[in-house]
């Protein structure tokens, strides 16, 4: 039984964060940011916002 949540566990794909600095992170969709930040119960807050509503491409934010 205990195998089998250990490979439940590692088999969640992990968010791409890259880490800017001064709590600003990037990654490579909208949905890694809000992923990682979903980690810590915090809301993502997109700084450029327009790639935040097209759901695309990379994406600078804060886990506010």
């Amino acid at each position: 039984m205990a195998a089998v949540l250990a490979a439940g566990c590692a088999s969640r794909p992990v968010p791409r964060v890259t880490r800017l600095g001064d709590g600003v992170f990037k990654s490579p969709t909208a949905q890694d940011a809000e992923a990682y930040c979903r980690n810590f119960g915090a809301p993502t807050r997109f700084l450029d916002g327009a790639a935040a509503r097209v759901q695309a491409g990379e994406v600078s934010y804060r886990c506010d």
